[in-house]
C-alpha cells in the first residue's frame, strides 16, 4: 500500500485532469457523435439531418471542436483539485454543460433543436471523466479531510 509521502499533491493531480480531460473527453464526445449518427432513424426528430459527410471526418470535427469546451471545463475544475484534491459530480456536470454552452456561443454549429440534448450529453461525459480519473487514482474518491 502507498504512504502519503508516494501520493501525488494536489498540484500534480490537477495537471494530470487538465490534460487527461482535454485529450479524452473530445475523444469520447466524437464517439458519441458517431453514435448519434448511426442512430439517425431514431434521432432525426433531434438532430439534423446528415450533411453526406463520412463519419470520420465527422467525428474528426466532434474531437476538434470540442477541445476548447473540454479544456475549459478542465480549467473550471481545477481549483476544486488544487483545494481538495477532487471534484463532485455535481460540479463536473455544471462545468460540463456550461463548457459547452460556452462553446457553442463562440463556435456555432448547425444543430437544430438537439443543443439541449447536446449540453446534456456534455454534462453525463464530464460526470463519466470524473469517474475515469478517480478509477486511474488521479482524482481522490472523497476530498480529503
Amino acid at each position: 500500500m502507498a504512504t502519503e509521502k508516494n501520493k501525488p499533491s494536489n498540484a500534480m493531480r490537477a495537471l494530470w485532469m487538465v490534460l487527461v480531460t482535454s485529450l479524452a473527453a473530445p475523444f469520447f464526445a466524437g464517439l458519441i457523435v458517431v453514435v448519434l449518427m448511426l442512430l439517425s432513424p431514431a434521432t432525426d426528430f433531434l438532430l439534423p439531418p446528415p450533411s453526406g459527410e463520412a463519419l470520420g471526418d465527422v467525428a474528426v470535427g466532434a474531437f476538434v471542436w470540442s477541445a476548447l469546451p473540454a479544456t475549459v471545463a478542465a480549467l473550471g475544475l481545477t481549483p476544486f483539485v488544487l483545494q481538495h484534491g477532487t471534484y463532485g459530480w455535481l460540479e463536473a456536470s455544471v462545468a460540463g454543460v456550461v463548457a459547452f454552452a460556452a462553446g457553442a456561443i463562440i463556435f456555432p454549429f448547425e444543430a437544430g433543436h438537439a443543443l439541449p440534448l447536446l449540453a446534456f450529453l456534455a454534462g453525463l461525459l464530464a460526470i463519466g471523466m470524473r469517474s475515469l480519473l478517480i478509477m486511474g487514482g488521479i482524482l481522490r474518491d472523497a476530498p480529503k479531510s
